[in-house]
C-alpha cells in the first residue's frame, strides 16, 4: 500500500515496493497467482497506469474484499453494508424457530442469540467503516429494531427506543462508538512500532469524514 497526495507518484512507489516483494518471493520459492490480484486506488484521479507484478498488469478495481470487509474506491462501505444486511436477513430467517414468537426460549435465552450470533454479523470490523453516511446507519438501526421487536414480542404500537430501553440495548450507532473506543484505546497505548508510526490525523476535518477515527465524533 502506497500514500500521497500525488496518484502517479504512488504507483511508482507501489511498483518499486512490488518489485521487492517479486526477489523475495522468488528467494523464498513461493509461487502466486498474479491473475487473482486486485488493485484499488483510493482517489478522485481517474485515470492513472495500473501496477505490475512479475511484468503483468494489475487491472485497478473498483471495489475488493479483504478480511472480510468490502473496500470501494471512495470508501463510501456501501457494498459492504449490503452484504452485511443480507447476512443478517438470512441468519434471523435462520433462527426465527428459536427466536420467533413459538419459541419455548425464555426473553434472556432470545436475547443472548440476538447478542451473540446476529448483532456480530453487523458489527464485524466497525471501527474500520463506522465512518460511513448515516443514511446508511438508518438500515442497521431498522435491523435491529426489527430483530429486537420479533425477540420481545411487541406491538406494533410499542416504540422502537422503549423496547430498546426496557431490554437495554444501545443503538446501532452507539455500540460501534463503544466498540470504536476501546479499540483506538488500545491502539493509542499499544508498544507496536509499527502501530506507533500511523500518521496521527484530526477526524473532525472534513477530508477525513470517511476515516476510522470519525466514528468517534458522530
Amino acid at each position: 500500500m502506497c500514500t500521497g497526495p500525488n496518484g502517479a507518484l504512488n504507483v511508482e512507489n507501489l511498483n518499486r515496493h512490488l518489485a521487492e516483494l517479486e526477489k523475495w518471493l522468488i528467494r523464498w520459492k513461493i509461487k502466486i497467482n498474479v491473475d487473482k490480484c486486485q488493485a484499488v486506488c483510493f482517489t478522485r484521479a481517474r485515470k492513472l497506469p495500473p501496477p505490475k507484478l512479475f511484468r503483468r498488469t494489475i487491472p485497478w478495481c473498483n471495489e475488493t474484499k479483504y478480511l472480510g470487509i468490502t473496500l470501494d474506491r471512495k470508501l463510501t462501505y456501501k457494498k459492504h453494508i449490503t452484504n452485511v444486511t443480507k447476512k443478517f436477513k438470512k441468519a434471523r430467517m435462520a433462527l426465527h424457530p428459536l427466536i420467533g414468537g413459538n419459541s419455548r426460549l425464555s426473553l434472556g435465552n432470545r436475547l443472548l442469540l440476538y447478542k451473540s450470533l446476529l448483532r456480530p454479523l453487523i458489527s464485524y470490523a466497525s471501527p474500520v467503516w463506522g465512518a460511513a453516511a448515516n443514511m446508511h446507519f438508518i438500515g442497521l438501526e431498522r435491523l435491529q429494531n426489527m430483530a429486537v421487536r420479533q425477540i420481545a414480542r411487541q406491538p406494533w404500537y410499542i416504540r422502537n427506543r422503549t423496547i430498546r430501553k426496557d431490554l437495554r440495548l444501545p443503538t446501532i450507532q452507539e455500540y460501534f462508538k463503544n466498540i470504536a473506543e476501546r479499540l483506538f484505546k488500545k491502539v493509542d497505548a499499544s508498544s507496536n512500532t509499527a502501530l506507533q508510526k500511523i500518521p496521527a490525523y484530526d477526524p473532525r476535518g472534513n477530508r477525513n469524514r470517511r476515516r476510522p477515527r470519525a466514528a468517534l465524533h458522530r
